[in-house]
């Protein structure tokens, strides 16, 4: 239950689970510290104090009822259509919201996005983002990304161009500068997404008018295979050590 509504404005946590993976087979539904790797992030979106609604959409039956199972809204399966390698987030997205706009009669002003395969954010990270997205944000068409920090010769990345020269990814003047001068870097975790309902579904999340927020590595993780599955785990035994 939401206990308040920013701007009396409702907030969907829509939490993406295909049934297909390359990289782990059946990622979304492994064992991960005694229970289904995303009911980490279902669980978390249960427990925000600002999120109305957590639905799960997927196009497999088993993992909808283990959504349901886990407290979360799975009243529809994902079409085969949006539902392969190369289909596009952004249309799942608007699936969810014609679904609810059609059958529920439920409309969203924002959505927060979050993915199963990042267990270590909780609902701790997921209330101060949306506090420090309404406190920051200048109009509805901002977004807001989680980030972790990385080491300032990050800023150095260049790209390799179709002619084989480099591309830089900086502005050529800074090229003298020090390490030590160059600004922070950040990369995005994919643990957090925030934007309006109808700003995502134009532009995205990754826009000129982009927050971001800060996560510390230890709780920063995206499974894609075994290792990353493997690391995981040892982050979430080194992070319960620290209660």
């Amino acid at each position: 239950i939401c206990i308040y509504m920013f701007e009396n404005k409702k907030i969907l946590s829509f939490i993406g689970v295909r049934s297909g993976s390359k990289g782990l087979k059946n990622k979304n539904i492994l064992d991960f510290g005694g229970k289904p790797l995303m009911n980490w992030t279902v669980e978390a979106s249960l427990k925000s104090k600002y999120i109305d609604r957590t639905i799960v959409s997927t196009d497999s039956e088993i993992i909808a009822e283990i959504a349901r199972d886990a407290g979360a809204d799975a009243p529809f399966l994902r079409p085969p259509e949006i539902s392969g390698d190369n289909a596009r987030l952004s249309d799942a997205i608007s699936h969810c919201f014609d679904w609810m706009k059609k059958n529920a009669n439920e409309v969203f002003d924002f959505i927060i996005l979050l993915q199963p395969i990042s267990p270590l954010r909780t609902e701790k990270h997921i209330d101060q983002a949306i506090e420090y997205y309404f406190n920051k944000k200048r109009s509805d068409t901002d977004t807001l990304v989680s980030v972790i920090q990385v080491p300032n010769k990050f800023g150095w990345i260049v790209n390799g161009d179709v002619d084989g020269y480099i591309d830089y990814g900086f502005d050529m003047q800074r090229l003298n500068l020090q390490r030590q001068q160059m600004g922070n870097c950040y990369l995005p975790n994919g643990a957090i997404y925030i934007g309006s309902t109808k700003s995502i579904v134009q532009s995205g999340f990754y826009t000129e008018q982009t927050l971001f927020y800060k996560m510390r590595d230890i709780d920063s993780v995206d499974i894609d295979t075994k290792e990353d599955f493997d690391s995981a785990l040892e982050l979430l035994y080194k992070r319960s050590k620290e209660r």
